[in-house]
């Protein structure tokens, strides 16, 4: 009972913590060339690596929005990923279609951009937090199971 009670307690707390930093920090509908460049060139090498992404029983297959925050802004771009979690589309705005919000900053995808294997250095990013994967604004259901998954995603990455 005392756990049902934790759980239902955690999962307020961080809807209420995700509502109020949701929009705190300035965006941009779209971002910087050379970053977005760069994402574009690591794509076919995290495809051939894609399995190297073992979130445990969690999957981020269909569309996400990328938030990359960079000093006062924040850069935003989409992808699609598909069952086998590769990517299959990106882009350089945002999609009124995403279920998820991807949120880390620039330094973090430098990094992913300039691995060896960046399916493997996104996993451990969100394994470290350095990548933190919620609900997108109005997806109330993927906002709480992502407060959920990330309470408890120790256990399981």
């Amino acid at each position: 009972m005392k756990f049902a009670r934790s759980l239902q307690v955690l999962i307020v707390v961080g809807l209420l913590v995700s509502a109020a930093t949701g929009s705190a920090v300035a965006q941009s509908a779209s971002g910087d060339a050379d970053l977005y460049e760069s994402l574009e060139d690591m794509v076919p090498l995290y495809n051939e690596n894609a399995d190297s992404v073992n979130l445990g029983p969690v999957s981020i297959a269909g569309t996400n929005n990328i938030y990359i925050e960079d000093g006062d802004s924040v850069v935003t771009y989409s992808m699609v990923i598909n069952d086998q979690k590769r990517i299959t589309a990106l882009n350089d705005s945002p999609s009124e279609d995403a279920k998820r919000k991807i949120t880390t900053d620039r330094a973090t995808i430098e990094e992913l951009t300039s691995a060896s294997n960046p399916a493997l250095a996104f996993r451990d990013a969100v394994a470290n937090d350095d990548i933190v994967i919620t609900g997108e604004d109005g997806q109330v259901v993927e906002r709480v199971k992502w407060a959920v998954i990330n309470a408890f995603k120790g256990f399981f990455i």
